[in-house]
């Protein structure tokens, strides 16, 4: 019974303090869940084309969108997955803001561009990773996957059906509205509650990623990786990129070539990102490091053969989403994504129904002590808050 008590204070406490935060994150998570689908119904313009012949080489694309915008530094190319993509090129100005632009991979045409955060995916990933408050609000959007957790815990040990299994999952539906109420949360809620988990857990060790990953790291008793330069060479051009890929291709083959990460600095290295089948992860978590200047690989990650700590870290970012069962269970992340507004406000009305019923026994026992009830006292029935 204490541990009971202890749960539904907690949970009645942590629902108040942390539930609109966690109504807005689960929102805009299930929204995430397939942004990059609705970007594209969005701006068909800037993400398919028709298809014409041979794409044109992956450095002719970067040569082209740097001689058009020469004072913004490359990041990154997405390379297309799909005979009718296109290439999506980051780049960064001298203020540290984000564009992208788009190519056809068969003319070589820029077909627009995007600039982080006025768009309406880029702007509600900010709103769900870090509430548009930078890193403090980051911070916040961590510690409340935290608190979820404690939410999910507590719900599970106050759920009825440990006593009876059907009573558990039974809905009165022609009992009293109080009933129902009662009856959808606590349904709604253990249907729920190890989806939340799992992206309660992902979520937190994706913001709070540095602590996550030493604590596997050394739980598990593996080595971090070395820390990977270029070596400098002086008035050494860096190397094609095209030629940089035929490396990466036969340090790891069989594995499609989804995302290069290029080098703002002399000493940084170049990494190319490619996905087997068999990996869940969208855009794959094998990498090739690359020197710059020479080509020389570095290091070779393959996701399948990686230590466990590694193939633990890489497993956040697709459990987080639902990539882990195909279209099926980002479904079922989208539906745990509204969840949260779903317990939040049958939870209010089940503290505004125990409020109420408080102040009727308190109301109760003053009459039987002949004490004088006044209207003003019972005022906080109807006004708001209620609690």
């Amino acid at each position: 019974m204490k541990l009971r008590q202890l749960a539904l204070s907690t949970h009645r406490y942590l629902g108040i303090l942390v539930g609109l935060i966690l109504v807005l994150i689960g929102l805009t998570g299930s929204f995430l869940v397939f942004h990059k689908e609705i970007d594209h119904f969005l701006n068909p313009h800037l993400f398919h084309v028709i298809p014409q012949g041979e794409r044109i080489p992956v450095q002719t694309a970067l040569d082209t969108v740097r001689s058009a915008y020469p004072d913004l530094t490359l990041s990154y190319i997405d390379l297309p997955q799909k005979i009718d993509s296109v290439y999506k090129i980051a780049m960064s100005s001298k203020n540290d803001e984000s564009l992208f632009f788009y190519l056809n991979p068969y003319t070589g045409d820029i077909l627009g561009s995007q600039q982080w955060g006025r768009t309406l995916t880029t702007f509600i990933y900010d709103l769900h990773y870090k509430l548009l408050a930078g890193e403090i609000g980051m911070k916040v959007v961590g510690t409340s996957g935290i608190l979820l957790l404690l939410l999910s815990i507590t719900g599970i040990i106050l759920w009825p059906g440990w006593k009876k299994l059907i009573s558990g999952f039974k809905i009165r539906w022609n009992s009293p509205s109080r009933l129902i109420n009662y009856d959808l949360h606590k349904v709604g809620g253990i249907l729920s509650a190890i989806f939340l988990i799992i992206i309660a857990f992902t979520g937190t060790a994706i913001i709070f990623h540095t602590e996550f990953e030493n604590a596997v790291y050394s739980l598990t008793q593996t080595p971090h990786p070395p820390e990977l330069t270029s070596k400098v060479v002086k008035n050494k051009p860096v190397m094609p990129i095209d030629a940089i890929l035929k490396k990466a291709d036969a340090a790891l083959p069989g594995a499609k070539t989804t995302f290069i990460s290029l080098p703002s600095q002399p000493e940084e290295i170049i990494q190319v990102r490619k996905k087997f089948p068999q990996e869940i992860t969208p855009n794959g978590n094998s990498r090739i490091y690359l020197d710059q200047y020479s080509g020389q690989v570095l290091r070779v990650e393959n996701a399948l053969k990686t230590p466990l700590a590694t193939k633990i870290v890489n497993l956040l970012f697709p459990l987080h989403i639902g990539n882990y069962g195909g279209i099926g269970t980002r479904i079922i992340h989208v539906l745990i994504g509204l969840s949260p507004a779903f317990l939040f406000l049958t939870g209010l009305v089940l503290w505004r129904q125990r409020q109420w019923a408080k102040a009727r026994r308190e109301e109760a026992i003053r009459r039987s002590q002949g004490i004088p009830v006044y209207e003003q006292e019972t005022l906080r029935l109807t006004e708001w808050p209620w609690f």
